[in-house]
């Protein structure tokens, strides 16, 4: 029997979430305005009252920074992975509430400073997901996740030759969505909105790091496995 309602007990896909964001970097030397764009790859095996999902990035760079005094033309590039696994808090299957981890990993070059920094940070992730069948092969789905603690280190690497530097890192993220979905056959289409906040700290300092805001449209499709 093919699966086509949103909140059925063994809902499984793949599918591929367009994501676009307009945000603000923000550290100790100042802001920097971009826009940014990828696919996210998923994953959802679901059962009756348990499943596991995966989502994922590749690193990827982000066009459309403006350049600053402090940085230059500074292009990032950012990976982002998250999986968790997940029970359902009701019997139809509509709130789900999970545990995982999240792992970022990116690089950016600062060519006003000679020197790019990279850094790859990990920790718990808490999720909370909500879907809910509409009409007509309609539904809504809402995601709110968080990683209070990923740790890792800030690796600055000099043009000039001088000795790489490297800083401990901690940071949190919050990630939410909310997207109207329709099934069309064994296929599912989402429209709606992505967040992710990100800030960062050293600890050995008490310096801000950084900070990473944006907001942006998502488009998502979806293959229902039998």
């Amino acid at each position: 029997m093919l699966l086509t309602t949103a909140a059925t007990p063994s809902y499984s896909y793949v599918g591929i979430q367009g994501l676009a964001l307009v945000g603000v970097h923000r550290d100790v030397t100042g802001s920097e305005y971009g826009i940014g764009a990828g696919p996210l790859l998923q994953v959802h095996a679901g059962f009756r009252r348990f499943a596991l999902h995966v989502e994922g990035i590749p690193v990827v760079s982000i066009p459309g920074t403006r350049p600053s005094a402090a940085y230059g033309q500074a292009t990032p590039a950012l990976g982002i992975f998250n999986g968790d696994a997940e029970y359902a808090l009701d019997a139809r299957g509509y709130a789900w509430a999970g545990f995982g981890e999240t792992i970022y990993n990116q690089r950016t070059p600062l060519p006003a400073k000679a020197q790019t920094v990279s850094s790859r940070l990990a920790g718990a992730r808490y999720v909370l997901r909500y879907r809910r069948p509409l009409a007509k092969q309609r539904f809504v789905e809402a995601l709110f996740g968080t990683a209070p603690y990923l740790s890792g280190s800030d690796v600055y690497v000099f043009l000039d030759g001088a000795p790489d530097t490297i800083r401990p890192e901690r940071a949190s993220e919050i990630d939410a969505s909310l997207e109207y979905g329709i099934t069309h056959g064994h296929t599912q289409w989402l429209f709606g909105v992505r967040t992710l906040n990100f800030t960062a700290r050293y600890p050995l300092s008490g310096e801000a790091a950084d900070r990473n805001v944006g907001i942006g449209p998502v488009i998502e499709w979806r293959d229902l496995i039998r």
